[in-house]
């Protein structure tokens, strides 16, 4: 009775403060003060429940595909500004390139890249191939096939990734059971590719709805898994910021942060006790 009586008069007291009904960061500072004291659920029987945020970005309507209409070769790219990368010299190109494919290795593979893979995917990149097509080959190839083959069953945690991340970020609802016939790295190829057919539509569509919705991916990635971002820009939880180095960025870029974040994630996840 006694903390209810000091309660109510602290509010009181910032009403008089205030001298306008509570405005939100005197809610949020009481509420704050009356959760130490009394506990959260006084916090919120006085103040209410501290309200969400709302994002800086909201997600974009996503269309239900299916693979017809995900192929892209009949339809035409949104083209985009040449980019600060795009006018880059060539040999620091080439080194944004080669941690990319550094990198691309070691999530997909959880392995070294041999000298001789990182020298021909670059001459692949300079010769103008794409880091979407050099995922896709890496991840077609008789070596990640015979990983799809071995006894390698996802965990839980990583299942649930799966299901959370394709009915949010996909608009593809599955069955939690469907995922047991595939083992990790089958489950780990899937999942990318639906969100690089996803790219692929938004790209012939509309380039502002690919920045969006990348930007809520990627803010998303940062607020849930920060210890699984390896870099200063991936663990940033904004989502205007991935909005904005979205639009100054080449589109291969976001569809490479996309596999990595991913990989990445479901890497994590699946060895995470």
């Amino acid at each position: 009775m006694k903390k209810l009586i000091v309660i109510v008069g602290l509010l009181f007291a910032f009403h008089v403060m205030a001298n306008d009904p509570l405005e939100p960061e005197w809610k949020t500072k009481l509420r704050n003060f009356v959760t130490s004291i009394a506990g959260a659920q006084w916090g919120e029987k006085l103040l209410g429940v501290e309200p969400k945020p709302e994002p800086e970005i909201q997600l974009p309507e996503i269309p239900k595909l299916t693979k017809t209409n995900t192929d892209v070769a009949g339809y035409t790219r949104k083209t985009k500004d040449p980019t600060e990368f795009d006018k880059l010299p060539d040999e620091r190109k080439r080194q944004y390139d080669f941690e990319f494919l550094k990198e691309l290795f070691a999530v997909t593979r959880k392995t070294e890249a041999r000298d001789e893979d990182l020298s021909n995917w670059l001459n692949t990149l300079e010769q103008g191939g794409s880091r979407e097509g050099i995922y896709q080959a890496l991840v077609l190839d008789e070596v990640y096939v015979a990983l799809e083959n071995i006894e390698e069953k996802s965990s839980d945690r990583l299942k649930k990734y799966s299901l959370d991340f394709s009915q949010k970020f996909l608009n593809q609802t599955f069955k939690a059971g469907s995922l047991d016939q595939f083992n990790v790295y089958s489950i780990k190829r899937i999942i990318t590719d639906k969100a690089i057919d996803l790219m692929d539509h938004f790209e012939t569509k509309d380039l502002d709805v690919l920045y969006r919705w990348y930007a809520v991916f990627s803010a998303d990635m940062a607020k849930d898994y920060e210890p699984l971002m390896k870099s200063k820009i991936r663990k940033e939880t904004s989502e205007k910021f991935h909005y904005e180095w979205a639009k100054a960025s080449p589109v291969q870029h976001l569809k490479s942060e996309v596999i990595i974040k991913l990989h990445s994630v479901m890497n994590g996840l699946q060895h995470l006790q």
